[in-house]
């Protein structure tokens, strides 16, 4: 009997994941995947033939742009879609609605983001410059969780997926324009880790880098919350 339950639950399990990779990999999420290779490859052929090849923290930058670009349509435009294809009146009749759809589907799209940062990161040490692809991946996947889920959970208040791009560029560019003011700031969404201060010692950085993925990671469970919230709110979506 147990054996029958937990192959049925797998089925399921199963079922479940293609059909959100179906919607993940629908639409335009293609262009934004292609944007973010081409992007990746672009720049690392410029490292490749340069005469300084130890930045870690120009890598960084690399890396981070491509993987926002990757976790950016389905984020954003993820409610949208359900709307347009009305499958979202379908979604709210399921029991446990947020937990069993959606929240499959955000973790799928930073998994799908993250073994993709992996390929990138393992090309460049083996290319460029070598270090330790999993840190560096892990230390790209923080902001780029941070603001995929951010993106999510505007989307669920917007409900529009070109008003939550409006918005998200408006963020990302006064993130950009803080990020100078902020350079050695906790708060800074795109802190580089790798990018010490001539004037601030390894173990200070290291500290406001530590305490900087705390936020973000905090940042990143408060607004994922928010979303399930606001996505149990059926009326606002019908």
């Amino acid at each position: 009997m147990k054996g029958n339950t937990l192959r049925n639950y797998s089925i399921i399990v199963h079922k479940m994941i293609i059909y959100n990779l179906r919607i993940i990999f629908a639409n335009k999420f293609i262009w934004f995947l292609v944007g973010s290779v081409l992007f990746y490859v672009g720049l690392s052929i410029y490292y490749v033939f340069a005469n300084d090849v130890s930045k870690m923290e120009d890598l960084y930058g690399i890396f981070l742009f491509s993987g926002v670009l990757l976790v950016f349509y389905p984020s954003v435009f993820g409610v949208q879609n359900d709307q347009d294809a009305r499958t979202i009146e379908i979604l709210f009749g399921i029991p446990n609605y947020r937990y069993k759809i959606w929240l499959v589907r955000i973790l799928l799209i930073f998994i799908i983001a993250f073994l993709i940062m992996l390929v990138f990161t393992f090309l460049s040490s083996v290319l460029i410059v070598k270090f330790r692809i999993v840190s560096m991946t892990g230390q790209v996947m923080a902001p780029v969780i941070f603001l995929g889920v951010m993106a999510f959970m505007l989307s669920t208040i917007i409900r529009n997926g070109n008003g939550t791009a409006v918005v998200m560029i408006v963020f990302g560019l006064l993130f950009l324009v803080l990020s100078g003011t902020l350079s050695r700031s906790q708060w800074n969404v795109f802190l580089n880790p790798y990018s010490v201060p001539r004037d601030l010692n390894e173990v200070s950085w290291s500290i406001i880098s530590f305490k900087n993925r705390i936020i973000l990671i905090t940042g990143t469970i408060v607004f994922l919350l928010a979303a399930l919230y606001n996505l149990q709110k059926r009326e606002k979506f019908m």
